[in-house]
C-alpha cells in the first residue's frame, strides 16, 4: 500500500480546490493512504472528506509559526513513513516540510520558491484553473490529470446540518425554506463589495423567494451586523455563530450564495451550490473562480487597472477603488435571480 502526503497550507479556497487531487490519487490507487499536511482551518474543513485518511495540522500563523513549528511537523512527517510527498504549494516552508518528511518521490511545482525539494517538478500553468494545475501533481505518480474529474468536493456532517437547520428555525426560517447565504467579509479589504450593495441584495432576496442569511467568520460579524442594519434589520447573521462544520452545511442547504472572491465561493461550489461571485483587484484569469458551470462573476466592465495584485491589497493602491464601488446592485441581484431560476430548472 503506497503512503502519500500532500502538503497545502494555503488559504481556504486552495484546500478545497485541492481536493480533485486528492480524489485522483485515491482513483489511481483505492487502497493508497492519503495524508494531508494543513492548516487548522484545512483539518476543520477536510475532516470526514472520504479521500483524506489521516490529518497533520501546522499552524504556520500560530504555535508552529517559527522554525520549532516546522521542525515538530517535519518529526510528525517522519512518522508517516511516506512513498511520495506532493506540495501543492510553492512556498519555501513547502519545500522545507516536504524535504523533511523522508519520501523519496517528492513532487511540486517548478516555478516554486521551494522547487530545490522536489525530485519531480511539475510546470505552473498559469492560464488553467487552479484545479487543473493541482491535479497535474498527480501526473508523476501514474494520475490522468486530463481525465480527472475536476470538481471540488466536501463532505457535510449529519450533526452540522441539524445543527444549522436548528439554528435557522430560531430565526424564523423553516426547514423547507429556501435560503440565500450572503458572506461579505475577505482578509483582503479590496475584495470585499460594499455594504450599500450587499443591503441591497439582502433586502431583495425575499422578492426573488428566498430568505437571506449573513455568514462568515467571526471577525466579520461586526459588519454582517451592518450589513444586515443598512437592509432594515431582521436578518440572520450567523458570522461568528457557526464553526466551519456548520458554514459548510449552511452553503449545502442554501439556494445560492453572493461572494467576494473568497474561500466559502469554493465551498458552495464544492457541496453543490450555485455562486454568485463578485470580482474587484482580482480577475477570474487567474484560475480561482468557484468552479463550474453553474457559477457567475460579476466584474467591473471595464477598469484599466485591474487586476491589481494577485490577492487583492489591503486598500486600492489609487484611492479610488472604482473596480468594486462601481458595480451596481442591480448587476448582482440579476446575477442571484439567474442562479436561482437555474437552480429551479
Amino acid at each position: 500500500m503506497r503512503r502519500v502526503l500532500v502538503v497545502q497550507t494555503a488559504f481556504l479556497g486552495d484546500i478545497v480546490l485541492t481536493t480533485p487531487l486528492l480524489r485522483e490519487l485515491k482513483r489511481l490507487e483505492p487502497e493508497c493512504a492519503v495524508t494531508v499536511l494543513t492548516t487548522p482551518l484545512g483539518r476543520a474543513i477536510l475532516s470526514g472528506h472520504p479521500c483524506v485518511d489521516a490529518i497533520v495540522t501546522h499552524d504556520k500563523k500560530g504555535a508552529d509559526g517559527g522554525p520549532t513549528g516546522v521542525g515538530r511537523a517535519i518529526l510528525a512527517l517522519r512518522r508517516g513513513r511516506f512513498d511520495a510527498a506532493i506540495a501543492a504549494q510553492r512556498s519555501s516552508r513547502t519545500g522545507l516540510l516536504v524535504r523533511g518528511s523522508g519520501a523519496p518521490t517528492r513532487i511540486g511545482f517548478a516555478s516554486a520558491a521551494g522547487g530545490w525539494a522536489y525530485t519531480t517538478r511539475v510546470p505552473w500553468d498559469g492560464a488553467r484553473h487552479a484545479v487543473h494545475r493541482y491535479l497535474a501533481l498527480a501526473r508523476p505518480l501514474g494520475g490522468d490529470p486530463e481525465h480527472a474529474d475536476p470538481r471540488p468536493s466536501l463532505s457535510v456532517s449529519g450533526a452540522a446540518r441539524v445543527a444549522v437547520d436548528a439554528i435557522l428555525l430560531d430565526a424564523g426560517i423553516g426547514a423547507t425554506d429556501p435560503v440565500l447565504a450572503v458572506s461579505p467579509g475577505s482578509i483582503w479589504g479590496t475584495k470585499r463589495w460594499t455594504p450599500e450593495g450587499l443591503a441591497d441584495v439582502v433586502r431583495e432576496a425575499p422578492r426573488l423567494g428566498v430568505a437571506p442569511v449573513l455568514v462568515g467568520a467571526p471577525e466579520e460579524a461586526g459588519l454582517c451586523r451592518e450589513i444586515a442594519a443598512r437592509a432594515g434589520g431582521g436578518v440572520p447573521v450567523l458570522a461568528g455563530v457557526t464553526g466551519v462544520p456548520e458554514l459548510v452545511a449552511i452553503l449545502a442547504r442554501a439556494k445560492a450564495l453572493v461572494v467576494g472572491d473568497s474561500g466559502p465561493g469554493h465551498i458552495a461550489s464544492a457541496v453543490g451550490t450555485p455562486v454568485v461571485a463578485i470580482f474587484g483587484p482580482t480577475v477570474p484569469a487567474f484560475g480561482y473562480t468557484p468552479y463550474g458551470s453553474a457559477n457567475r462573476i460579476v466584474e467591473h466592465p471595464d477598469m484599466p487597472c485591474r487586476p491589481c495584485d494577485r490577492h487583492g491589497p489591503k486598500v486600492c493602491p489609487l484611492g479610488h477603488h472604482r473596480c468594486m464601488t462601481e458595480i451596481p446592485a442591480g448587476r448582482v441581484i440579476e446575477a442571484v435571480a439567474g442562479a436561482l431560476r437555474d437552480a429551479d430548472a
